[in-house]
């Protein structure tokens, strides 16, 4: 599992630095493997991924410095593991100071500072090379111990061994994050030349100014408190990076460029084997993902007096499944997770729908009649489960043969963050769990041994980085997968389908970005209708929407003689490429009534068909040149889609119009846009009997790209162009996106 120089040496672009992995991390590894809980394979690929980041940032024998990175993994997919290698390795290297920002309330503190314990071995034995401070603040014994030990870090006479790291765990909370500012401005503490990592758990949450995008139109410099207090923590710490640990980056990356938060660079990280996630179960035709009908979303005691039918599908499930794992008498969890709001008021009617059944079938399971008709509401469950599970799974008798113990067993209860359902899930004391809950059920919370999720909660304001925290389904859980459902609205459902692209899209864009300055690039999604990246409140960066569907052309390609001379090069190059190539045709003999023209004295339109997209990706639509910013943005938009395309299918074919054989046709002006780029048809008659030519938006494939070259040349009695423009001999093309092709693509503005 050791990560060598040679592997390191190979990553491109060049790391800052060379992390070296000690006896640490070394131990954090092989205790992970001992306990079972991860492959050497698996963890040796976490560890190179920690060296990638820790290599990225301030070196620890560097002068004072500061950075920032992004580390984006997927939701359930071990984050935690990650940063806690990158914990152990920064201690190998050499850091005095490590900070974690755990969580928004404390018992998504305590979850992350428990695994960092158990899996550093932290304890109160001598000789360890960690001094762990909890939420320290002025007076308390946290901040005693941080004076002690940093004493002994700056200190020439305490040997390197006996140098602890400290590592700081800290709520999310501005008050808690104050009391550690105050604590490391205290004049008794000198931190330079101290190498410090600062780590924010879910760090688009809570801790971004939401005043930024009111800052933005009121000329204000408003702070909200977790913000403030982030920001002064980082300005207390004279050598550290920040680093940004989430699944959903979409935050981050749009706050403004010049925000203190906004990251230097980004990393990815690769989940294990057996992983699954949305690409699984929201893939086209899952069987994972179920519909639940609009009207038993909305459920309520006086429309439904008993359970909703998708609940009780759900129910039966999961029960299925539980008696499935008690037959195979494996010692882990089976739990259903039931999230109707972030209201608790609800959870009090669906508690009620779920123990009423319960206890009903419980009392039927000794009556012979009242057994066998309570196995035969089974069947249909068993028969959707043997879709997914396939012959591994046992016959509806034997599984009903654990009934009595699995209903025995299974414990129903409330999860929120007052009341009963405050009260931490000891989930050793239990096999079998449904949690009724709400926001507390959200993000970082772990289910353990999740199955079947029932999820009636609405789409909402539709901020896709909020509704993909909701997939607390996610996870570790191939070994399982059959048994797994999720029961979410019809629209919910549709925006976790859409989320796949937007994430693969995100991920691929910032690992082309790796290793070079992230604030060079251009921010770019595609994103569903409805959707938006992420709260409007935190946004420094504004977004451009394109719809990238049907016609696509610049409106004014003839901005910029030097551009039109440069284009014309450009089409030169590519049509001669074609002509070498490809058979040219006349596009009204290859499809004589699709591409219908009977004119007599008009140019012919020519065709090269199947012509290789990558070409036209690369040797045109990528080197032209736009003179105008909406211009550069469509044609940005357009690159999204025919990248996208092309990453799936490398091999992807479009075809090419010559528009009236690239003969240049007569336009005028208007506002300094074309005036009417498309030919129309001619006559201009419904009866395509009568038509003489179909018109140039009619000549595209309706199953791949399209693209029109053509001329134009500007009337002197129209609107003249501007001096610097072009007005004869003007190249301008145009794209056909078909209809199973088209996306909404977010592109940076440009003003």
């Amino acid at each position: 599992m050791t990560v060598t120089i040679e592997e390191l040496s190979g990553i491109e672009p060049d790391l800052r630095w060379m992390p070296r992995q000690g006896d640490v991390t070394a131990d954090f590894l092989k205790r992970k493997v001992l306990a079972g809980e991860a492959s050497e394979e698996a963890l040796h690929t976490v560890a190179f991924e920690a060296h990638r980041i820790l290599g990225r940032c301030v070196p620890p024998k560097d002068p004072d410095a500061e950075a920032t990175g992004l580390v984006v993994g997927y939701v359930q997919s071990g984050k935690t593991l990650s940063f806690t290698t990158l914990t152990a390795l920064a201690r190998d290297n050499g850091f005095g100071v490590v900070i974690l920002i755990a969580g928004t309330i404390d018992n998504l503190k305590s979850q992350s500072e428990d695994r960092l314990k158990q899996d550093l071995a932290i304890s109160d034995e001598p000789g360890q090379p960690w001094v762990l401070v909890d939420n320290p603040a002025p007076h308390n014994s946290g901040f005693e111990a941080l004076k002690l030990q940093l004493g002994r870090w700056r200190s020439p006479s305490v040997s390197q061994r006996k140098k602890k790291t400290i590592l700081i765990t800290v709520l999310k909370q501005h008050q808690r994050l104050a009391n550690l500012v105050e604590c490391l401005r205290h004049r008794s503490i000198n931190l330079h030349g101290v190498p410090c990592l600062v780590i924010d758990d879910e760090a688009d949450q809570a801790s971004l100014n939401n005043c930024a995008a009111k800052n933005k139109k009121t000329n204000q410099n408003n702070l909200s408190a977790n913000y403030r207090e982030v920001t002064n923590l980082k300005a207390v710490l004279p050598h550290h990076t920040y680093i940004q640990y989430t699944a959903t980056p979409q935050a981050p990356l749009l706050i403004a460029l010049a925000d203190i938060l906004s990251p230097d660079f980004a990393e990815t990280l690769t989940p294990g084997q057996g992983y699954v996630g949305g690409d699984t179960l929201f893939a086209n035709g899952s069987r994972y993902a179920k519909a639940i009908p609009s009207a038993e979303a909305v459920a309520t005691a006086a429309s439904y007096p008993t359970a909703p039918p998708s609940l009780m599908d759900a129910l039966r499930v999961f029960l299925l499944g539980a008696c499935a794992h008690a037959l195979a008498e494996q010692n882990s969890n089976r739990t259903m997770m039931v999230h109707p709001s972030q209201q608790t008021a609800p959870h009090t009617q669906y508690l009620d729908w779920i123990r009423t059944p319960l206890r009903e079938w419980k009392s039927w399971l000794s009556d012979p009649v009242l057994r066998a008709t309570l196995q035969e509401q089974f069947v249909v469950t068993h028969a959707d489960l043997m879709i997914t599970v396939g012959e591994k799974l046992p016959g509806l008798d034997v599984l009903f043969v654990k009934m009595d113990e699995v209903l025995d067993t299974v414990m129903v209860r409330e999860v929120n963050s007052t009341g009963k359902g405050a009260a931490p899930i000891r989930w050793g004391d239990n096999e079998y769990w449904i949690l009724v809950g709400g926001q507390k059920l959200d993000r970082g919370y772990t289910v353990k041994g999740l199955t079947v999720t029932y999820m009636p909660r609405p789409l909402g304001v539709g901020n896709a980085d909020n509704i993909q925290q909701r997939a607390r389904f996610y996870g570790y859980k191939a070994g399982y997968l059959g048994y797994c459902r999720v029961y979410v609205r019809t629209e919910v459902k549709t925006a976790f389908e859409s989320y796949i692209e937007h994430e693969d899209f995100i991920r691929s864009e910032l690992e082309g970005m790796r290793g070079q300055p992230l604030k060079e690039w251009k921010r770019k999604f595609i994103l569903a209708d409805r959707l938006q990246p992420t709260r409007r409140s935190i946004m420094g960066i504004g977004l451009d929407e394109v719809a990238a569907a049907d016609w696509l052309h610049p409106k004014a390609a003839h901005v910029n003689r030097t551009a039109v001379a440069h284009n014309r090069r450009v089409f030169d190059d590519f049509v001669g490429q074609l002509r070498n190539r490809f058979e040219e045709s006349l596009a009204h003999e290859v499809a004589p009534d699709r591409y219908l023209d009977k004119r007599k004295n008009s140019p012919r339109n020519k065709l090269f068909e199947a012509v290789p997209l990558i070409d036209a990706y690369e040797q045109l639509l990528s080197a032209v040149q736009l003179g105008t910013p909406e211009d550069a943005t469509e044609r940005t938009a357009m690159l999204v889609v025919l990248g996208r395309l092309l990453a799936e299918s490398p091999t992807e074919i479009c075809d090419v119009f010559l528009v009236g054989d690239l003969q240049p046709q007569n336009r005028s002006l208007r506002k300094q846009s074309i005036n009417q780029v498309f030919m129309g048809k001619s006559p201009n008659t419904p009866d395509r009997a009568l038509l003489k030519y179909c018109g140039d938006r009619e000549l595209h494939s309706e199953e791949r790209v399209t693209l029109h070259l053509r001329c134009f040349e500007f009337l002197k009695s129209a609107i003249p162009v501007g001096p610097e423009d072009a007005s004869s001999d003007v190249p301008w093309f145009a794209i056909h996106i078909p209809d199973n092709l088209k996306k909404r693509i977010l592109l940076q503005s440009e003003t």
